[in-house]
């Protein structure tokens, strides 16, 4: 009796911890847009390295979502709308995300072939959890500017601030040159 109550007890443990460390299903959607004033005589230090690498959806084994389930299409409307604003990327995956920091990064690429090669928008975005989700963005931007001089110049910038985030709620992250939202939701 004694060995049947120990073997059911170690088996309840064994079964709260792999639920503890089960992924949670997450619905991710970023919009990622541009503000295209076209002078500027504000500089950024130009990135030291190439933009961030990360997984096609595919690889990755994520899902890409359709639009039909996005969240933020009334926000991505009035962001379009909006003068001087380009939505460069609206998309939207599903994902397991652990209670660690394994989550494999998702690449972005968006907007137009810049003459570097690159796209306007381009680098990771990797999603994972502790006690709140963490988002993290690691992408750049090029574009031509106008300077206060009158020359045209490509600058190259870099949006790289993560941030803690509750799931259903949209969190706005900025810059001068672009910026994004992101909302999350549990699937399980």
């Amino acid at each position: 009796m004694r060995t049947l109550i120990h073997s059911i007890t170690v088996a309840l443990l064994l079964l709260a911890s792999a639920t503890a460390s089960a992924a949670t299903y997450y619905g991710i959607e970023v919009i990622i847009f541009s503000r295209d004033s076209s002078m500027t005589d504000e500089l950024w230090p130009a990135p030291q390295q190439t933009p961030a690498s990360g997984f096609s959806l595919a690889e990755s084994g994520y899902r890409e979502r359709s639009p039909a389930s996005f969240f933020l299409k009334s926000t991505s409307r009035r962001i379009e709308n909006a003068a001087g604003h380009r939505i460069l990327y609206h998309g939207s995956w599903s994902q397991p995300v652990l209670k660690s920091r394994n989550s494999k990064p998702v690449a972005i690429r968006a907007g137009s072939v810049m003459p570097d090669g690159f796209y306007e928008v381009e680098g990771a975005i990797t999603v994972d959890r502790g006690r709140y989700l963490h988002f993290k963005p690691n992408l750049q931007l090029r574009r031509n500017v106008v300077m206060a001089d009158g020359s045209t110049q490509m600058i190259t910038t870099t949006l790289d601030l993560p941030r803690r985030m509750r799931s259903k709620e949209a969190h706005y992250i900025d810059h001068p040159l672009f910026g994004m939202v992101v909302y999350a939701v549990p699937l399980n």
